[in-house]
C-alpha cells in the first residue's frame, strides 16, 4: 500500500506529466500501471475496507488520466483500431479491474474487448498497429490477454484463429515471437528480452501453453556477478537502445524487473521471489510507514512498474529451472540501483 500512497501523492505533484518529459510513454505508463495495481488491491479481500476504498479511488482516478485528450492524441489515427492496440490493450487491462466493482465499466470493458478482437481478426498480418504503420507483437498480446479476461467466450475462437496464423512472426533462433514485425507481419527483429518479458506476462491469459515460458526462461534468464536477470539478446551480445534501456553485462534491467510479473503469472515463485528481493536490495527503497518509493522518488514510473509486478496474480506454482542469486555477491553491488531505475523507465519507449 505504501507504494500506491506514494504514487497518489506523486500524481498530485504532476509526476505523470514529468515522466512524459523524459520518456515518450512515461505519462501513459505512470497512469496505467498505478491504476492496474490499485485495482488489484481494491479487489483483494485480504486488504482492509479502508485500504480497498482508497485503492478504488486511485484506480478510478487513473482512468481519468488515461482519457485525457492531450495523452490520447499521441497515439495517432489508426483506422483499424482507434488510438491503436498499445493504448487500447493496456487501457482495457485497467477497465477489467475497475469493472469488478462498477457494472457500467464492466459493460464498457466488454465492448472494448469486442473492438480489439474484431481488429485482430480483421488484420491480414495478425498484428494491429500501436502507432500509425508501426506494430509490435507484444502490444497485440497485451490486447488479446485483456480481451480474453473481459469477454472469454468471444475471445476464445479469435485467439485460436490468431495462434494458427502467426508463424511468420516467430523468431527461428528461439521459437519465440519477434520483437517487431514489418507491414506484412513477418519478423523484422529477433526475440528480445524487453518485449518478451511483457509477452510472457500476458501469455497465460491467452493460452495454457506452458512451453512458451520454458523457452523464454531458457533463452533469456541468466546470472551475472551473482545477480539473476534477463538478457536483452539471447546470445548476450548487443547494444542497449530505447526499448531495453542500458545493458549491464548484456542484461536489461527493465526486462529483469518486468520478468517478476511474468514469473508470478506463470507460477515460477522462486524466480519471482529472487527478482523481487533484488529490486528491494538494489532499488534503494525509501519512505515512511505510509508512503514507500525507490531511488528517493526520482522515477515514479519505475515505482509503477514495481507495484504492478508485485500485484500480478500468482499462477499455479510450477517447478523452476531458474538460477538463484548469490546473495553475498549481490549485497556488494549496491552501485547499480540507478541503472535499474532508469532501465525500467525505458521499457516500451518507441521511436515515433
Amino acid at each position: 500500500m505504501g507504494q500506491l500512497h506514494y504514487l497518489d501523492s506523486a500524481l498530485d505533484r504532476g509526476a505523470a506529466r514529468s515522466m512524459q518529459g523524459l520518456f515518450p510513454e512515461g505519462e501513459f505508463f505512470t497512469w496505467v500501471l498505478t491504476g492496474v495495481a490499485a485495482g488489484r488491491v481494491a479487489n483483494d479481500p485480504s486488504y482492509s475496507p479502508e485500504e480497498q476504498a482508497f485503492a478504488r479511488y486511485l484506480a478510478e482516478r487513473t482512468l481519468f488520466g488515461l482519457d485525457d485528450p492531450s495523452l490520447i492524441h499521441r497515439f495517432g489515427d489508426i483506422p483499424e483500431l482507434d488510438h491503436g492496440i498499445f493504448y487500447r490493450g493496456w487501457r482495457l487491462t485497467l477497465l477489467n479491474e475497475i469493472g469488478a466493482w462498477d457494472e457500467k465499466v464492466h459493460t464498457q470493458a466488454q465492448q472494448e474487448a469486442r473492438e480489439i478482437l474484431r481488429a485482430v481478426d480483421d488484420s491480414t498480418s495478425g498484428w494491429v498497429d500501436s502507432y500509425p504503420n508501426q506494430a509490435w507483437p507484444c502490444d497485440t498480446v497485451v490486447g488479446l490477454g485483456a480481451a480474453k479476461v473481459a469477454a472469454p467466450e468471444e475471445a476464445a475462437p479469435v485467439i485460436s484463429r490468431w495462434l494458427d496464423r502467426i508463424d511468420h512472426a516467430i523468431d527461428p533462433d528461439t521459437g519465440l515471437l519477434a520483437h517487431s514485425v514489418d507491414h506484412s507481419g513477418v519478423a523484422r527483429e529477433p526475440a528480445r528480452g524487453s518485449s518478451q518479458s511483457i509477452i510472457a506476462t500476458f501469455w497465460p491469459l491467452i493460452t495454457d501453453d506452458t512451453g512458451y515460458w520454458a523457452t523464454y526462461s531458457k533463452n533469456f534468464v541468466t546470472t551475472r556477478l551473482g545477480i539473476v536477470g534477463v538478457r536483452e539478446y539471447p546470445g548476450g551480445h548487443g547494444r542497449g537502445d530505447v526499448d531495453s534501456g542500458p545493458l549491464i553485462f548484456g542484461m536489461s534491467p527493465s526486462a529483469s524487473a518486468v520478468t517478476q510479473a511474468a514469473a508470478r503469472a506463470h507460477g515460477d515463485i522462486t524466480l519471482a521471489t529472487s527478482l523481487d528481493k533484488e529490486i528491494e536490495l538494489l532499488g534503494i527503497p525509501w519512505g515512511s510507514d505510509k508512503e514507500r518509493t525507490y531511488l528517493f522518488g526520482a522515477m515514479p514510473v519505475a515505482v509503477g512498474f514495481f507495484v504492478w509486478a508485485d500485484t500480478t496474480p500468482l499462477g499455479t506454482e510450477i517447478p523452476t529451472q531458474a538460477p538463484r542469486p548469490t546473495w553475498f555477491i549481490v549485497s556488494i553491488i549496491l552501485a547499480l540501483p540507478a541503472a535499474l531505475m532508469w532501465g525500467v523507465a525505458f521499457l516500451f519507449r518507441r521511436r515515433v
